[in-house]
């Protein structure tokens, strides 16, 4: 027993050997619950990479903002002190520009639009070339779903937005959406929201509506305007360091798996977003308004007019629009 023992250990020495890969564990850093869709998409990542590569490449998924927010563990991912995070297109326009045209609102005014773009190699070349100057590089995309707006206090249409004041992300966009939309945008971390808003720091957000349930905001916010202004993309980063270290081989099995969850990540988000939605309105009372959207979308096109004057956001704002069927700046 104690000779098969060695034989095996040497066989697994062997088989390591052979790949030119040494098992290690990685860390993989995001804000989101671990329940949440785009955690749960990224545990069946993790488990799917570790057996398809028999334990060679293994990560640790740090989830709920524990190793910081998503600027902190992005500098930690550009200095190779983190392996892997969650980082959304709001935080990386700050960055790269680029990533400001899918941030613009109403630029995809469906999950079938919003696929179509994602899968683009063009768009995904616009979006992913240049990050290695910025010391990372882009594994994939999940793809949350839209985003809307709601507030604590009760509302009828849009027009009760005015002069309310309501969380958003540190993104240029994001901001001058909110204030083109007459609201008052205000820059918060994720994990202070429910409680500015239970202390009426802020009226309300801006967010995706699951969120009323998975993150328990719909205790406190229970109007919830259908706005459907963004989707927000999460892209999922790697460090330069980790790209180095895992075999070529090994690489291509973690890219064709996240490719993999990359794809199913639309159908998912709208179906988990569908069902917990409904889960806020029959558990917590949250009521849901449908709202004309002609209204703020007509208030967004001088964004749009801003970004193709931009020379770092027009090329990719003029492919979308091609993609979309899209003739000109209009809704």
């Amino acid at each position: 027993m104690h000779y098969s023992v060695k034989i095996l250990g040497v066989a697994c020495v062997l088989a390591l050997a052979a790949t030119g890969a040494e098992a290690r564990t990685y860390k993989i850093a995001t804000n989101v619950q671990a329940d949440s869709t785009a955690g749960e998409m990224i545990a069946e990542f993790a488990d799917t990479v570790a057996e398809k590569t028999d334990g060679r490449v293994k990560f640790k998924v740090f989830a709920n903002g524990v190793l910081g927010d998503q600027l902190d563990y992005f500098q930690q991912i550009q200095k190779g002190v983190i392996d892997l995070g969650l980082v959304n297109s709001a935080a990386l326009e700050n960055v790269i520009p680029a990533y400001g045209v899918v941030n613009l609102p109403y630029i995809f005014r469906t999950s079938d639009e919003y696929g179509q773009v994602m899968a683009d190699p063009g768009v995904r070349a616009a979006l992913f070339d240049t990050a290695a100057k910025h010391n990372f590089a882009p594994l994939g995309y999940l793809s949350s779903g839209f985003r809307s707006l709601y507030v604590t206090e009760p509302v009828d249409d849009v027009a009760g937005i005015d002069g309310k004041k309501l969380r958003t992300m540190s993104s240029e966009t994001y901001i001058e959406m909110l204030k083109r939309f007459g609201a008052v945008p205000t820059p918060l971390a994720f994990g202070e929201l429910y409680s500015a808003m239970q202390q009426g720091v802020v009226d309300g957000a801006e967010g995706g509506l699951a969120g009323l349930w998975s993150a328990k905001f719909g205790e406190v916010a229970k109007y919830a305007l259908k706005t459907e202004q963004t989707r927000l993309t999460d892209f999922v980063l790697t460090s330069m360091k980790f790209q180095d270290e895992v075999s070529p081989e090994d690489m291509k099995t973690v890219e064709s798996v996240f490719a993999d969850i990359s794809l199913r990540s639309i159908e998912k988000a709208d179906s988990d977003d569908t069902r917990d939605l409904q889960k806020a309105v029959d558990e917590m009372g949250v009521k849901v308004i449908e709202v004309d959207k002609a209204p703020l979308m007509a208030a967004v096109v001088p964004m749009y007019r801003e970004a193709a004057e931009d020379p770092d956001k027009a090329s990719l704002l003029k492919a979308i629009f091609a993609i979309e069927g899209r003739n000109d700046l209009e809704q």
